[in-house]
């Protein structure tokens, strides 16, 4: 699409009227995204309802303000903010070793990894080992690491139903189906709010089954600060900022896709500085995150497709998609509303957006390629089966290493990334004239 065939160009305003409308409907795409990340970690940290309101409140601060700040001072393009997929893997493997302390300190050391990256332009260095065979084990383990942590809740394993519910497990298989439909039948508007919808289809349905309390929505008032405000106090432990720093390797991979993916739609004018000043931000957004308290933040590769449908490229809207989102976080009777909906209404929707992330890598390893070639049995097969076997493998196994490696080797997801990149560039190496 030519960039004629807008309504705005990347650096024009719209009327604020229709600024307003634009950046609403970026929100509401965001909102799912938000809801289901804070209802995963606040399972993994085992938040109560008030705590896990004060959890989704933050996450919407931290997507806002990266979100202005990207449009503002980073890349500089309609780019929305968001949970990262492959933050979330870590997050809920380390919460059960040192907690959100541990995730925190981990995450500040993880966004200045990034910023350093931005400030000095190591990527070009970098991204000679992110070929399209590890980013594509990235992008597959990924989904296939989050398995462990979404079944339970797709089947509805609690204490008191410790092998699940075949009622919820029947529910949760609607609501994946509807999910599918919506996202590949429908156009415009409508398919990019499939999300949303079937997160509130899965909330109607278990209402009438009786088995939602609205109680906490009643006594949540209409403005109030999130409360605590910020997350605790950050401790340091080596092997989580080794974990984290290695996924925000992935992060950074999906925002330099991200951030070309748009560039292909409004203009590539400026784009290594764009690419630099957008990885810098996103480590700022770790930095960020990692003092609120909430998972990391990256930016999403949906933002050319609503690009595209809406004929809108003003980055302007983004930023008031960010302010809009800022104001958002403070109405703590929707964030109740929200936190009312079962983990396993957002462990079927999640698994939805896992299937198409599946695929994603999948065909960015085959792309342009006719055959496989025999060194990829080894390259793609090994780290991808090692981080699926190590996310099922049982916990207790991993308490038999030392504490200050226990963290690492039970990350499916970190272990598959360093087993992609030793194999890719050390094991299996190929000849410089067959690169």
């Amino acid at each position: 699409m030519g960039q004629e065939t807008f309504l705005y160009q990347l650096n024009e305003r719209p009327p604020l009227h229709k600024n307003l409308i634009y950046g609403l409907q970026w929100v509401m795409t965001s909102i799912p995204s938000v809801v289901f990340f804070s209802t995963l970690c606040g399972v993994a940290l085992g938040l109560d309802p008030e705590a896990q309101i004060s959890f989704s409140q933050r996450l919407l601060i931290a997507s806002g303000l990266m979100t202005v700040f990207q449009s503002f001072v980073g890349h500089r393009y309609p780019v929305l903010e968001g949970p990262s997929s492959a933050i979330l893997v870590t997050f809920m493997v380390l919460a059960p070793h040192g907690g959100l302390p541990v995730i925190e300190g981990g995450m500040i050391f993880g966004g200045l990894f990034l910023i350093l990256i931005g400030i000095f332009k190591w990527l070009k260095w970098l991204s000679s080992l992110f070929t399209p065979r590890v980013v594509g084990v990235i992008l597959v383990l990924v989904a296939l690491t989050l398995i462990s942590f979404i079944y339970p809740l797709l089947i509805g394993i609690s204490k008191t139903a410790p092998f699940g519910e075949v009622s919820i497990f029947g529910s949760s298989l609607l609501i994946i189906l509807l999910v599918s439909f919506m996202s590949h039948r429908l156009k415009g508007f409508l398919q990019t709010t499939s999300m949303l919808t079937g997160i509130l289809f899965g909330l109607v349905l278990f209402f009438l089954k009786g088995e939602i309390s609205f109680s906490l929505v009643s006594q949540s008032s209409w403005f109030a600060l999130p409360s605590p405000l910020l997350g605790v106090w950050p401790r340091f432990s080596l092997p989580a900022i080794l974990a984290i720093v290695c996924t925000y390797l992935a992060v950074m991979v999906n925002s330099l896709g991200s951030i070309q993916g748009i560039s292909e739609v409004v203009g590539t004018e400026g784009l290594e500085n764009r690419i630099h000043r957008g990885i810098g931000m996103t480590g700022v957004g770790g930095v960020i995150a990692g003092f609120l308290g909430v998972s990391g933040l990256v930016s999403l590769s949906i933002s050319p497709g609503i690009v595209l449908v809406t004929r809108v490229a003003s980055r302007y809207t983004l930023t008031m998609s960010g302010v809009i989102m800022i104001l958002c976080a403070f109405i703590p009777k929707l964030w109740a509303v929200l936190t009312a909906v079962p983990p396993s209404v957002i462990g079927s929707v999640l698994f939805v957006v896992l299937s198409s992330q599946l695929l994603v890598g999948i065909n960015v390893m085959l792309a342009r390629k006719g055959t496989i070639e025999r060194r990829e049995y080894f390259t793609v097969g090994i780290p991808i089966l090692m981080g699926a076997m190590i996310s099922i493998m049982p916990k207790q196994f991993f308490q038999l290493f030392p504490n200050i490696i226990a963290s690492l080797v039970g990350n499916g997801l970190v272990m598959g990334i360093l087993f992609s990149l030793l194999l890719e560039h050390v094991l299996f190496r190929q000849r410089k004239e067959n690169r």
